[in-house]
C-alpha cells in the first residue's frame, strides 16, 4: 500500500536499557540483511551487540546488497518476510520501500544528531556508517608514503604497471560510481590507459586487500578498505572520489519491533558511533568526532551524491554497460563463495 501523508514522529525518549527491557519480552530471532562481500563483515557489530544485549538474539546474514534486495522483494511478493531489518548499500531500495509503505518509521534516541541530508525526515531509514571508495590503499611496509599516487592520473605511471588490484566497476554500483567520477574528469582515454596497466580485476570490494595481504606482488588498490594496523587509506589530493552512508531500515511487518528498534538505536548510539571514529571512519552523527572526523571535512567527496546516482537506474545501467563493453563481464566466483584460496 503506498505511503500516505506523514505526521511528524516523535523521537524515542527511552534509553538503550529501557528499549532492551522491552525487547526481552519478544520471542524469536531478529533477522538482519547486512550488505557486504565477506562473511565476517558484520562480526564486530554482532559481537558488540551481543555483549551489550545478551538476552536477545540477532542473526546477521551478510551478502551483496543487490542480492539481499531481490530476496527481500521476492519474499514480500510471496506474502513473507525475508528480514526484519536491512542494512544495505543499495540506497534506492529504501525510497521504493518507503513509498510502498513497507518501512517502520522510527526515530531512535539521538535521531536529532544524525546528518539530515542522509536521513529520511520521518525516519523510514537512517544512515548507520560512512564508507568510501577511491582513497589509495596500501601496506606501509611495502609502499613508501612518498610513492603513493596523488591522483588517478598518477596510477597510469609506469611504476604501477602490474601492481594494482581493482574491483570490477560493472559488478558493484559504488565502485561504478567512483569510475564514473574519474571518467568524467579524465575521459575514456584514462580507462583505456588503465587497462594497459595490467590491472588484476576481481569481484568484491574486500577481495583486493585480501589478495594484497596474501603475498601478491601487487601493492595498490583504490576500490577496497584497509585491513587494520600497517595499512593506509590515503585520498587523492584533489580528484573527486565517492562516499556514501550505509543505510538501515526496519520493515513494518516485523514480529519483533522492539528488538529491531534496539538494533537501530544501537547502530546510531554514541557508543557504537564512537567506535567507528576510533577506527578512522567519520560518524553519521554531528556530535561525535572533531572537525577532522566528520563526513564533511573534505572538499573532494560528497556523501549525498551516491544516493542521487542510485535513484537514476537508467543512468546507472548506461554507465555499467559502457564499462562492461571495455572490461568484459565480471569474471570469477562471488567473493562470498571462498573466492580467495
Amino acid at each position: 500500500m503506498p505511503a500516505t501523508s506523514e505526521k511528524p514522529l516523535q523521537m524515542d525518549t527511552r534509553n538503550l536499557s529501557e528499549i532492551y527491557a522491552a525487547a526481552q519480552q519478544e520471542q524469536g530471532v531478529l533477522q538482519v540483511a547486512y550488505g557486504g562481500d565477506e562473511r565476517n563483515q558484520a562480526d564486530q557489530l554482532a559481537a558488540a551487540f551481543s555483549t551489550a544485549f545478551p538476552n536477545v538474539t540477532v542473526n546477521f546474514t551478510v551478502d551483496l546488497s543487490k542480492y539481499h534486495d531481490g530476496r527481500i522483494n521476492r519474499a514480500y511478493l510471496a506474502g513473507g518476510l525475508y528480514a526484519d531489518v536491512a542494512v544495505l548499500q543499495t540506497l534506492q531500495d529504501f525510497d521504493v520501500w518507503k513509498h510502498e509503505g513497507r518501512l517502520m518509521n522510527y526515530k531512535p534516541p539521538g535521531f536529532d544528531q544524525l546528518w539530515t541530508s542522509l536521513t529520511d525526515a520521518n525516519a523510514a531509514y537512517l544512515p548507520v556508517f560512512a564508507a568510501s571508495f577511491g582513497p589509495f590503499v596500501f601496506n606501509t611496509s611495502l609502499v613508501l608514503q612518498a610513492d603513493v599516487p596523488q591522483s588517478y592520473a598518477d596510477v597510469l605511471l609506469p611504476k604501477w604497471k602490474g601492481k594494482m588490484i581493482l574491483a570490477y566497476p560493472n559488478d558493484d554500483d559504488a565502485v561504478l560510481y567512483l569510475f564514473t567520477l574519474i571518467v568524467q574528469q579524465y575521459g575514456w582515454s584514462w580507462l583505456d590507459a588503465l587497462i594497459q596497466q595490467d590491472v588484476q580485476w576481481v569481484r568484491g570490494s574486500a577481495t583486493p586487500v585480501e589478495l594484497l595481504a596474501g603475498g601478491s606482488n601487487r601493492t595498490l588498490s583504490f576500490t577496497t578498505f584497509p585491513l587494520g594496523p600497517g595499512w593506509a587509506y590515503v585520498p587523492p589530493a584533489s580528484d573527486r572520489y565517492m562516499s556514501w552512508a550505509q543505510t538501515s531500515a526496519i520493515f513494518a511487518a516485523t514480529k519483533m519491533p522492539e528488538t529491531a528498534r534496539l538494533l537501530q538505536a544501537f547502530l546510531v548510539s554514541e557508543q557504537w558511533q564512537s567506535t567507528a571514529v576510533q577506527q578512522g571512519s567519520p560518524s553519521v552523527r554531528k556530535d561525535i568526532g572533531d572537525g577532522n572526523a566528520t563526513i564533511w571535512n573534505r572538499d573532494n567527496t560528497d556523501f549525498v551524491k551516491f544516493h542521487e546516482f542510485m535513484l537514476r537506474r537508467d543512468v546507472v545501467e548506461a554507465w555499467r554497460f559502457q564499462f562492461e563493453d571495455k572490461l568484459g563481464t565480471a569474471q570469477g566466483l562471488s567473493p562470498l563463495i571462498d573466492a580467495i584460496q
